[in-house]
C-alpha cells in the first residue's frame, strides 16, 4: 500500500465510503477527497476529527500529512530545476526549450510539474519565435553580404538573454512564495 494513501487504506479497513466517514466526522467530503488525493494534507482538526472516527491516534495521520508536505517539497524542487534549466539558452542554442521539455517529459506524471512545465515552455517557445522573426526582420534589413553577424542581431539576442533571465529570477520568486508563475502568459501547450 502507499503511503501517501494512509487515509484511503484506513477508511476502507473500516469498511467506510468517503460519504460515512464525512457524515461521521462532521469533514466535509470534498476535504477528504483532496487529502486522500494528496491535494491537502488537513489541519489539526480535520486530523483530529478523522482519527477519531477511524480510531486510530492522531500520529498515525500526521504521518500522512509529513508525507505530502515532503512530496510538496520534491514537487518545489522539480518545478525549480524546470524553470532554472531556461538558462540553458545561455550555453545551448533552443536549450531554453529542449531541456525544460525533457525535464517537463521525466516528470509528466507529476501534474503540478507538468502544468508549470507547460506554461513555463510555451511561454519560451513564443520568445524563441520572436526572438527568429526579429534576427530575420534584421538581417534582411541591414544587409548580409559580408559574413558576419549584424551588430543588431547580436542586440537583439543579448536582450532576449536579458529578459530570459529576469523571468527565471521572477518565476523562481513566484515558485518560492507559492504564486502562480508567469500569470501575464496565457497557456497554450
Amino acid at each position: 500500500m502507499k503511503e501517501d494513501n494512509i487515509l484511503k487504506n484506513l477508511r476502507i479497513n473500516k469498511s467506510l465510503t468517503q460519504q460515512e466517514l464525512s457524515e461521521q466526522s462532521g469533514i466535509s467530503i470534498r476535504t477528504i477527497q483532496r487529502i486522500e488525493k494528496g491535494l491537502a494534507s488537513g489541519s489539526p482538526h480535520t486530523i483530529k476529527a478523522l482519527a477519531k472516527v477511524l480510531n486510530v491516534q492522531d500520529q498515525d495521520l500526521l504521518v500522512l500529512k509529513e508525507s505530502q508536505d515532503s512530496k510538496a517539497e520534491s514537487d518545489l524542487n522539480k518545478v525549480k530545476l524546470l524553470n532554472f534549466s531556461v538558462l540553458s539558452v545561455l550555453l545551448v542554442p533552443f536549450g531554453n526549450i529542449i531541456l525544460p521539455t525533457l525535464i517537463c517529459l521525466y516528470h509528466k506524471a507529476n501534474k503540478n510539474v507538468s502544468r508549470i512545465g507547460r506554461k513555463i515552455i510555451g511561454f519560451q517557445i513564443v520568445t524563441t519565435l520572436i526572438l527568429f522573426f526579429l534576427t530575420v526582420i534584421i538581417f534582411l534589413t541591414t544587409g548580409r553580404g559580408n559574413g558576419a553577424i549584424p551588430l543588431p542581431v547580436f542586440i537583439c539576442y543579448s536582450m532576449i538573454a536579458i529578459v530570459n533571465i529576469i523571468i527565471v529570477i521572477r518565476t523562481a520568486i513566484d515558485i518560492v512564495k507559492k504564486r502562480e508563475v508567469l500569470k501575464f502568459f496565457p497557456d497554450i501547450l
